[in-house]
């Protein structure tokens, strides 16, 4: 994924680990935000929440592994957009990305 983004002009800052990745959006200084569904043993919907706490009108991606109906809808709740597997595919990323999710959630 990071290969992809830093090919198309993105400047990805990489993180696996959910504290590091909550500090990270503390500082700022990000023009979108993608997770993983799952960070260990976190939820990468926490990390959505807390990113649009700080920048509610930031692009946001969930990255999921397989088509899940309720993790797809609790995402759209939260203004992010879900890329399923095979979600390295530039094509899906961007596309993700470039969508416009700027609506704060209700």
């Amino acid at each position: 994924m990071a290969a992809s983004l830093t090919a198309s002009g993105y400047d990805p800052t990489l993180t696996d680990d959910f504290e590091d990745a909550t500090a990270l959006l503390q500082a700022g200084g990000f023009a979108a935000l993608i997770t993983a569904e799952q960070l260990g043993a976190h939820n990468g919907l926490h990390l959505v929440l807390r990113a649009r706490a700080g920048r509610p009108a930031v692009n946001v991606v969930v990255t999921i592994t397989r088509p899940d109906p309720g993790v797809e809808a609790e995402a759209t709740m939260f203004g992010a957009v879900c890329v399923v597997s095979p979600w390295d595919c530039p094509a899906n990323l961007l596309a993700a990305l470039t969508r416009g999710q700027h609506a704060v959630p209700a």
